[in-house]
């Protein structure tokens, strides 16, 4: 644990955030809204297990298993709890456009704790799992 570095962490966590608030974004636009969304969907369960890898990839020399499954779940939970975050304000946008201000706010705010909780438990699950396939990879890259 006196290994992990946060700088990785935090780098990875945002690459993972930005790929799954990219392809949310591009879910809103109406021609290719329902095919990204999908898309979404199906992936969505390798972004945090991709944030966790990237941890590995970022930190510096060689990680064990279970510090890189420690910062891999960092990661993958930051970039779920993100995304939660993202899909909790475009909810609210988009619920309160269609339905009205009340009742967007309500549904976002159930949106944001269901999303959270869901995401971020996860994202950290997922990244671990990310975090602990690294030092394989690398073991077989570097031989």
């Amino acid at each position: 644990m006196n290994n992990l570095d946060m700088q990785s962490v935090l780098k990875a966590g945002g690459i993972g955030a930005g790929v799954a608030i990219l392809l949310g974004v591009l879910s809103l636009i109406p021609v290719i809204g329902p095919f990204i969304a999908i898309l979404f969907l199906c992936g969505g369960f390798f972004i945090p297990v991709a944030s966790g890898m990237l941890y590995g990839y970022f930190a510096p020399g060689e990680e064990d298993t279970s510090t890189a499954a420690i910062g891999g779940a960092l990661a993958g939970g930051a970039s779920g709890i993100l995304l939660a975050i993202f899909n909790a304000i475009s909810t609210t946008v988009v619920g309160a456009a269609s339905e009205g201000i009340g009742t967007g706010l309500a549904g976002g705010a159930m949106s944001g704790i269901v999303g959270a909780l869901c995401f971020g438990i996860m994202g950290f699950v997922l990244g671990a799992l990310g975090g602990f396939i690294w030092p394989f990879i690398q073991k077989q890259m570097g031989s």
